[in-house]
């Protein structure tokens, strides 16, 4: 008798053994699934990331690629460079063309508070008269002008003062404003581009 209780105990025993293995056995699979689950999730993880570092990458090359050259100084979607070596007009828009921009087109109140805040020096600006006396024409895209900020009694020259500069203390003055000017008086001058 006991030896068959022990029969049955061993036959209990064994099958608890067997299903001990077989969960042992559905225990590593599963975590061998989770783990290549998390393989999976990981590497998609990874994936991603290393999109997203390209994607930014890109962008940051793009917005290296949209700033202003050295120098220049960027405001409202444009480009400016203050150049204080003296030029006469007709050199100073050479210069500006050369370096991919045009003499300053100054378009609103903004742009032109912001320029004079910047300025150290009375310089040239894209606005003259050659073609036609007494019509004020951008060198830019030969338009007139939509927004002025003249000295009192100005311009005054007829015939001799065919281009602009912006003049304070040479005008007597003690704030920036525009001059009609000789083209042949050298000046410093204000280069613009797109940004």
């Amino acid at each position: 008798m006991i030896i068959k209780q022990l029969d049955r105990t061993e036959t209990r025993l064994n099958k608890v053994q067997s299903l001990s293995n077989q969960n042992h056995i559905s225990i590593n699979n599963i975590n061998g699934k989770l783990e290549k689950d998390k393989v999976t999730q990981l590497k998609s993880l990874v994936n991603g990331i290393q999109k997203k570092m390209r994607n930014m990458k890109s962008e940051i090359d793009d917005l290296k690629k949209r700033t202003c050259p050295q120098d220049w100084m960027l405001f409202m979607g444009h480009c400016y460079l203050f150049v204080y070596k003296k030029a006469i007009w007709s050199n100073a828009k050479n210069e500006c063309q050369q370096k991919g921009g045009y003499l300053v087109k100054v378009e609103s109140v903004a742009e032109n508070l912001w320029l004079i805040s910047a300025l150290k020096a009375e310089v040239w600006i894209g606005l003259n008269d050659i073609q036609t006396e007494g019509q004020w024409r951008w060198t830019s895209d030969n338009t007139g002008i939509s927004f002025s900020y003249w000295q009192s009694h100005q311009p005054n020259s007829g015939r001799r003062e065919n281009c602009v500069h912006y003049c304070k203390t040479g005008c007597g003055r003690n704030a920036y404003g525009w001059n009609d000017l000789p083209c042949s008086r050298p000046q410093g001058y204000i280069c613009e581009k797109q940004f």
